[in-house]
């Protein structure tokens, strides 16, 4: 979920040509059109994060399933990089919210991801990185030193209380799916540093644009974990032709392409028009969990669901 990330750069829908005069808009249905398609592109690659990481998992240890998605990543975007040369930061902050960013929203969180989606159900881990948009208002709010509005409260009260519910669920025996409460506490840890990440890609974005804020935020994270190429290379040696196809289905599709795609579609489309879209994300993890997982879904998470995705929507209307 980036939308936060971008959010807070955008300053307008609307184009201008070089004397500052509005352009006229485009009638074009397959323009309108077009950033909706990118955005749903993008979701859907994101949906099946979860279910990917499971597959990669079978294959190579759970604690390198992050670094190595980062890597190959990393290796696909270089030669993008260097051709479109997007600007560096010129200041302390800048470089600082690059860091943060690479080190923790990257590098971090596909490290937690890796652990907790392997040690948990889809369906959970799918609810509960519907949440990140909650920590990063809560983030956001806090740095600020800004209070909330009442909307946003009651909102991020419901979907926290969903989380609670969901992750509490397990110890009452009513379990939907494989995986443990430590999968679910991980997966939790991994969305709060998602949220971190998007607060100073936010930041970054503000100085050196999306593209390069995202570009050199997951080049700094690939170089943070590069010590562990020798065994990252050895554990992808012995993955199989479905373990290596997820692989590169996390790094190229739901990260490179997954990013671009939302991106375009936020900056083509508009935050307020494309946002919205960000709410199939956990339904098309929950529609794989229960078509090709097998997992059930019970009245539990029905109503875990209603609570996380009514919150979310609350703190998304009173932004």
């Amino acid at each position: 979920m980036a939308v936060e990330e971008a959010s807070l750069v955008k300053s307008g829908d609307t184009e201008a040509d070089s004397s500052g005069a509005p352009l006229p808009p485009v009638d074009s249905g397959s323009s309108r059109s077009s950033p909706y398609v990118s955005g749903l592109i993008a979701v859907m690659f994101w949906g099946t994060t979860p279910a990917a990481t499971v597959l990669v998992a079978h294959d190579m240890p759970s604690s390198l399933i992050g670094p190595s998605r980062l890597l190959l990543a990393a290796v696909f975007l270089l030669p993008m990089v260097l051709l479109l040369r997007p600007p560096l930061p010129t200041d302390r902050g800048g470089w600082i919210a690059v860091a943060i960013n690479g080190m923790i929203g990257f590098g971090g969180s596909f490290f937690l991801q890796g652990l907790g989606f392997s040690r948990t159900s889809t369906s959970h881990a799918a609810l509960i990185l519907a949440c990140a948009p909650v920590f990063t208002s809560i983030i956001q709010h806090v740095l600020s030193r800004t209070f909330p509005r009442t909307l946003w409260l009651i909102g991020s009260a419901m979907a926290l209380c969903g989380e609670t519910f969901l992750i509490g669920a397990r110890s009452n025996g009513d379990v939907f799916g494989s995986g443990t409460m430590v999968g679910d506490v991980i997966v939790l840890i991994g969305t709060i540093t998602v949220s971190i990440g998007y607060v100073a890609g936010a930041r970054a974005s503000a100085r050196i644009g999306l593209f390069g804020a995202t570009a050199w935020s997951i080049i700094f994270g690939a170089a943070l974990v590069t010590p562990l190429l020798p065994s990252v290379l050895e554990a992808i040696s012995g993955v199989t032709v479905v373990g290596g196809g997820a692989l590169f289905f996390l790094a190229v599709f739901c990260t490179l392409i997954g990013f671009a795609a939302w991106f375009w579609a936020l900056d083509k489309g508009g935050v307020s028009a494309i946002a919205p879209l960000q709410f199939g994300q956990p339904i098309v993890s929950l529609l794989i969990a229960v078509i090709f997982l097998g997992e059930q879904l019970s009245m539990s998470i029905f109503a875990a669901v209603g609570l996380v995705l009514t919150g979310v929507y609350f703190c998304r209307k009173s932004a």
